[in-house]
């Protein structure tokens, strides 16, 4: 594919994943997270945007590489499915966090990132080393991700 059209097709799916997150999270993203306790280690909402935008970062450069890459492999194909899975898993877990308000749930859903993130960093691997190595901040972070989300989900069940 040109690199042109890997650039559009890469960039239309991170806008429809972020549109779609939006839609999932719905309105009230700032007064729900005004409402909840906060463990001593959490980001402020400011960070979580930046995070967000180095997220969709990383994505897009996973698309675009996946979509130039010569070749149709087999490790390809499943790159392709793990990067829009985690994709719809990140706008699920918004609207289990925010939209719902479970913070359990949300957690539960929050350990299939790091699980998806691996196996794509493995397929990745396979046939483009740029591409998976663009995954370890976001397996990094991941570690940050789930002792920030069961904390969360700790502090605010003692709560209630």
């Amino acid at each position: 594919m040109s690199a042109g059209s890997s650039i559009l097709i890469a960039i239309a799916i991170c806008a429809v994943a972020a549109a779609l997150e939006g839609v999932c999270a719905g309105k009230n993203v700032k007064s729900y997270f005004a409402k909840l306790k906060w463990p001593a280690y959490s980001a402020p909402l400011w960070v979580w945007y930046i995070i967000g935008v180095l997220y969709y970062g990383i994505c897009f450069t996973i698309l675009y590489r996946i979509f130039r890459h010569e070749g149709d492999s087999t490790p390809k194909r499943i790159s392709l499915t793990l990067i829009l899975f985690m994709m719809a898993v990140n706008a699920f877990w918004n609207y289990l966090f925010f939209r719902l308000q479970n913070l359990f749930y949300s957690f539960i859903a929050g350990i299939l990132y790091p699980l998806v993130a691996l196996a794509l960093f493995i397929c990745l691997a396979q046939f483009d080393r740029i591409a998976a190595w663009s995954v370890v901040p976001y397996l990094i972070y991941q570690i940050y991700a789930l002792r920030w989300n069961y904390g969360l989900w700790k502090i605010n069940s003692r709560v209630r």
